[in-house]
C-alpha cells in the first residue's frame, strides 16, 4: 500500500463520522442548488438559471459515481438525462451570444459580409434554441420530479453512510488522472497521424477537455476529502480546461458554419471562401495558445 493511500486509509478510520457528514452536506448542496434551478429556468429559460442547473448536475455527476461506481441508487441515470436537456439549451445560449458578439465585432472592424453571415447563424441558432427549449419543457418534469427527490432523501439517509465509509476518494482521483493521461496521449498520437488541425485531432482534444473537467469538478467538490495536492492539481485542469474550451468553441463555430453552408447563410462564392478562411485562422490561433497540456 502506497503511504499516499495508507495515510488516506487511517484518516478515513478515525474520522468517519465527520467525513459522512461533510459528503452529506456537499452532495445535498448541490442537489438543491439543481433543483432549484431546474425549476426557475423551465419557468423562462434564463439563461444564468439554465446554465447552473446544468453546472451543478455535472458536478454531482463526478461525485457520485466515487461514491457509488455501480450506480445501486440509481441516481445517475435520470441526473445524466437532464443534465443533457439543459446542455443542449445552453450550447444555444452561448452560441447565439457568440455569434452577437462576432457579428458586432466584424462590423466594427468594416467586415460587413462577415458580419451578416453570424446574423444569420444567430437567428438560425435560436430557432434551434426554440426546439430544444420545447423538448426541455416536455421532458424534464418527467426526469426530475417528487419521485427524484424522494429516492435522494432516501440515498443520504439509507446508503451514504456506509457508500462514504468505504468511499476511497483518492484512489477516485487518480484514476481519472490516469484516464486524462491516455487522453492526451491518444491527442497527441492523432495529431501526428492525421494532422494538428483535423477534425480528429479536434475531436480527440476535446476528449482530454472532459477529461480535464471530470478532474476539477472531482477535486473540487470532494476538497474536503483530499489534501491540499489535489487542490493545485484542480487549479491545472481548471486552466486547461478554459484554453481547451478556446480551442472547442472555434472548432464548433466551424463545424456549424459547415453544416448551414453558403447557401443557407446567404453567402456567395468569395464571401463564403473569406469567412471560412478566417473561422480556419481563428482556430489555429486558439491551438497555438494552447500549450503544455
Amino acid at each position: 500500500m502506497s503511504n499516499e493511500r495508507e495515510s488516506y486509509v487511517l484518516t478515513m478510520q478515525e474520522d468517519t463520522p465527520e467525513l459522512i457528514e461533510q459528503w452529506r452536506d456537499a452532495l445535498d448542496e448541490l442537489y438543491m442548488e439543481f433543483r432549484k434551478r431546474s425549476r426557475a429556468a423551465l419557468k423562462d429559460y434564463d439563461v444564468e438559471d439554465v446554465h447552473q442547473a446544468r453546472v451543478s448536475a455535472r458536478k454531482l455527476l463526478t461525485l457520485l459515481p466515487v461514491l457509488d461506481p455501480d450506480d445501486e441508487s440509481g441516481l445517475y441515470r435520470p441526473i445524466k438525462k437532464a443534465q443533457k436537456r439543459f446542455g443542449r439549451v445552453r450550447d444555444a445560449d452561448v452560441l447565439i451570444g457568440e455569434f452577437k458578439q462576432l457579428r458586432q465585432e466584424a462590423k466594427e472592424a468594416g467586415r460587413g459580409d462577415e458580419s451578416r453571415l453570424f446574423k444569420r447563424m444567430a437567428k438560425l441558432e435560436k430557432e434551434e434554441r426554440r426546439s430544444q427549449r420545447k423538448k426541455l419543457s416536455a421532458k424534464l418534469p418527467k426526469i426530475v420530479n417528487g419521485k427524484l427527490d424522494r429516492r435522494w432523501k432516501t440515498f443520504l439517509k439509507e446508503d451514504l453512510p456506509e457508500l462514504a465509509a468505504r468511499a476511497d476518494v483518492v484512489g477516485s482521483v487518480r484514476e481519472l488522472k490516469d484516464d486524462y493521461r491516455k487522453r492526451r496521449h491518444v491527442y497527441q498520437v492523432t495529431a501526428d497521424r492525421a494532422g494538428l488541425y483535423s477534425d480528429e485531432a479536434l475531436d480527440a482534444l476535446h476528449q482530454v477537455r472532459i477529461a480535464a473537467k471530470r478532474c476539477r469538478y472531482t477535486a473540487e467538490a470532494a476538497a474536503f476529502a483530499l489534501g491540499d495536492k489535489q487542490a493545485e492539481d484542480a487549479e491545472h485542469f481548471k486552466s486547461v480546461q478554459k484554453r481547451l474550451g478556446e480551442v472547442n468553441d472555434r472548432h464548433v463555430r466551424i463545424r456549424i458554419a459547415d453544416d448551414y453552408g453558403p447557401e443557407a447563410l446567404g453567402a456567395d462564392e468569395a464571401g463564403w471562401t473569406a469567412f471560412r478562411e478566417r473561422l480556419d485562422a481563428q482556430l489555429k490561433e486558439a491551438l497555438e495558445e494552447v500549450g503544455e497540456l
